[in-house]
């Protein structure tokens, strides 16, 4: 493969990764239309399933047992593990469990080491990586692959396209319950949503601009978005050096609030949904000791768009779904 010079001034490659987002959202529900369902049929017929990732597949992981649990049969147990952990503090894994592991380029050490536990164990192994991974973590039984390997070492369009194939496996589990048709149409609308949220660039760059001098970057958010306030928090780092940290919302209000002062710019990830008023009380307690708040919040949002110092409008998607497009932003 031939490896892109890197760029020195705008636009960086990330930038190009995060525009084809949506276009490779829609290439992931063809591509995989297929294969998933079998997938996911082999799945249900294990006790267990392990969703393994390290870096931003583990937060990938994280993402996906959320939708896992929600979507897939009682009778399936679903973990998220590091890859880190799951072979050097190895869980009981025999024939009846399934290993999906999730890696980008499939050449970190930890989740191929995973991969080869698993087998070597008689598990159903499943991996999610590029199109062109290492050899490594091609010995699945089953390899869904995503994207071209991304130049930016800060990945992004291969995190949702994992995440698409994540959520399509999630959906597939559950088909058959009566209601699996409305989780799979809310998918479909994904890459159109992901669209319109790029449309508002401006407003994001004006954002950044706004607040870059910041000190120190928070980011909270809950349920299926959990995972995407660390996923900011890392690509900060990876990008800018920056100070930055992820929080479920609720646990930035039993502690770790006391170090948020007017040197931080909060975000909050706040779609419609259960953890949406404590992300009201996380803009209020904000304005108190003087830390600008900035919002991802649904178009039509009045009260977190009264109390924070700026908003971004994210067009309408069902909570479910969410993570897939208010990562954009961030």
């Amino acid at each position: 493969m031939t490896q892109q010079q890197p760029r020195a001034g705008h636009p960086y490659h990330m930038f190009n990764a995060i525009q084809g987002q949506p276009q490779a959202m829609a290439e992931m529900l063809a591509k995989h239309a297929g294969q998933v369902p079998k997938v996911a049929a082999a799945i249900k017929e294990k006790r267990r399933v392990y969703l393994v990732g390290i870096g931003t597949s583990w937060h990938a992981a994280l993402v996906a047992e959320h939708w896992f649990r929600r979507l897939a049969p009682s009778s399936l147990e679903v973990q998220a593990w590091h890859s880190f952990e799951f072979h050097s503090y190895p869980p009981n894994v025999g024939p009846n469990d399934a290993v999906l592991i999730i890696s980008h380029k499939g050449t970190k050490t930890y989740s191929f080491l995973a991969l080869e536990q698993a087998k070597a164990a008689g598990a159903y192994t499943i991996s999610i990586t590029s199109n062109q991974p290492g050899q490594r973590i091609q010995v699945a039984d089953d390899v869904l692959n995503t994207v071209d390997a991304e130049v930016s070492a800060a990945f992004t369009i291969s995190y949702t396209s994992a995440l698409m194939v994540l959520g399509m496996l999630a959906s597939a589990l559950g088909e058959g319950d009566g209601d699996g048709a409305r989780p799979k149409a809310g998918l479909a609308m994904v890459p159109d949503v992901a669209a319109r949220v790029l449309e508002g660039r401006e407003s994001i760059q004006k954002a950044a601009e706004r607040f870059q001098d910041r000190t120190r970057f928070v980011c909270a958010a809950a349920g299926p978005n959990t995972a995407n306030a660390y996923e900011v928090s890392l690509k900060i780092k990876e990008t800018s050096r920056a100070d930055g940290e992820g929080f479920h919302v609720e646990q930035l209000l039993h502690g770790p609030f006391c170090a948020v002062d007017e040197h931080c710019l909060v975000t909050l990830v706040a779609p419609p949904g259960p953890a949406y008023q404590r992300a009201v009380d996380v803009a209020r307690a904000s304005a108190a000791v003087e830390a600008p708040v900035w919002a991802l919040v649904e178009e039509g949002d009045s009260l977190l768009a009264a109390e924070a110092t700026s908003v971004f409008q994210m067009p309408a998607v069902e909570e479910l779904w969410s993570p897939l497009v208010y990562v954009i932003p961030l």
